[in-house]
């Protein structure tokens, strides 16, 4: 009897046993399955909020345009990219900035002396500044006749790699393809060159201080005035002054109004961001006001929607 009573008591504290373990059990899965769920819910929160920040991005860019159209509101913006226009949209905000393509140094168009200026104050000096100026020279004009530093098809194939163009850069991603530019020297010279402008100088009214820098005859002193003229225009609300520099005719032009760059960037209460970089083209033609050249997503590579028109430098 008693041997009886111990066995129904070992069975009775393995069933509970059981029935312990998988109580734990089921509370690890629905514990997983609440944290499944609530990540997921996150990740989809996520991907909306990065959608609204996108388009919220896209908002900014087509504002930016429609004050480049507007002839009231053009007079009063910045086109040396230091004035942003601040727009609130629902539970986010959108700042843009524009600056005038022309005041850039364009790749197809511009003398060599200031594509020259410009890979030296993007940190190359000496005979890596003659070889650098004279591939990029190389590449954009139409024949196969090598510049004294620069290089031709021999030269690439040398280096087992395509080139030269022998046409205008398409966009100045290209660049990277030119025989003697680094990455690093990319980084530097991609904010101050264009394939937009098509004029041989720069607009020094609205060139960023860097293109500025590039243009030869001018001093440090010049463009430190230059900038301190631009800040107190802002700080007062005044249109961009213009400096007087002297000795840097050849290298000056008037930006026709016609080629920008635009620069919004789009936040949320939530804390996404959407970054977004356009060129676009002011048209005279009264058919479409405008046309976007390219668009770039964060610091991405710049995605050619429509090229300009062939050019030839000077």
């Amino acid at each position: 009897m008693r041997a009886a009573l111990r066995r129904a008591r070992r069975q009775r504290g393995l069933a509970l046993l059981t029935v312990l373990w998988m109580l734990v059990m089921l509370s690890a899965v629905t514990i997983g399955l609440g944290v499944s769920a609530r990540t997921e819910t996150r990740l989809a929160r996520n991907q909306v909020d990065a959608v609204q920040a996108r388009h919220l991005a896209e908002a900014g860019v087509q504002r930016a345009v429609l004050a480049l159209l507007d002839a009231r509101e053009a007079p009063l913006l910045r086109p040396d990219g230091s004035r942003a226009i601040e727009l609130r949209l629902g539970n986010g905000t959108v700042q843009t900035a524009i600056q005038d393509e022309c005041g850039k140094i364009d790749l197809n168009t511009a003398w060599g002396e200031l594509i020259r200026g410009a890979v030296q104050v993007s940190g190359v000096g000496g005979r890596d500044a003659d070889a650098i100026t004279d591939a990029i020279l190389d590449w954009r004009d139409p024949d196969d006749q090598r510049r004294q530093f620069g290089a031709e098809r021999r030269e690439y194939e040398r280096e087992s790699r395509v080139g030269p163009r022998n046409g205008p850069f398409a966009t100045v991603e290209e660049l990277r393809q030119v025989l003697g530019v680094t990455p690093e020297l990319y980084r530097r010279l991609e904010p101050i060159v264009t394939v937009a402008c098509l004029q041989s100088g720069i607009d020094t009214r609205v060139a960023p201080l860097a293109a500025l820098r590039a243009v030869p005859g001018i001093r440090d002193r010049e463009v430190e005035e230059v900038a301190a003229l631009r800040r107190r225009s802002l700080d007062r609300g005044d249109p961009l002054p213009t400096a007087a520099l002297s000795g840097i005719q050849r290298y000056a032009s008037q930006s026709p109004g016609f080629a920008y760059s635009i620069l919004s960037v789009a936040r949320l209460e939530s804390g996404a961001e959407s970054r977004l970089e356009a060129q676009v083209w002011l048209l005279p033609d009264g058919e479409r006001p405008y046309a976007l050249l390219g668009l770039r997503d964060g610091r991405g590579v710049m995605a050619t929607i429509q090229a300009p028109p062939p050019a030839t430098g000077p």
